[in-house]
């Protein structure tokens, strides 16, 4: 069976779900156990570490992007001239 690259993005997709409700709980031991199998039918267990860790790092990089953001916005703000303005006056 030849799948569309439509259908394999769908079936990643499918996947991707199955590992985020898996995560959360959402299945019992036995379910998570029968779904793991048939993820790494599907898909390597290498294959499988390798994408968990893109995701850790990603959502790494946004924690430490939003703490910048989060730092920047809570710095004084100074306004030129004789009228000077800080966050905390705003």
């Amino acid at each position: 069976m030849q799948l569309s690259p439509e259908q394999v993005q769908s079936v990643n997709i499918l996947l991707s779900a199955v590992q985020v409700a898996q995560r959360r709980g959402a299945f019992s031991l036995q379910d998570a156990h029968t779904l793991q199998e048939a993820l790494d039918t599907l898909v390597p267990r290498e294959e499988q570490n390798r994408q968990a860790e893109e995701a850790r790092q990603a959502q790494a990089s946004d924690e430490e992007a939003e703490a910048v953001v989060s730092l920047d916005s809570s710095s004084e703000v100074e306004v030129g001239g004789d009228d000077q303005l800080s966050a905390s006056d705003a």
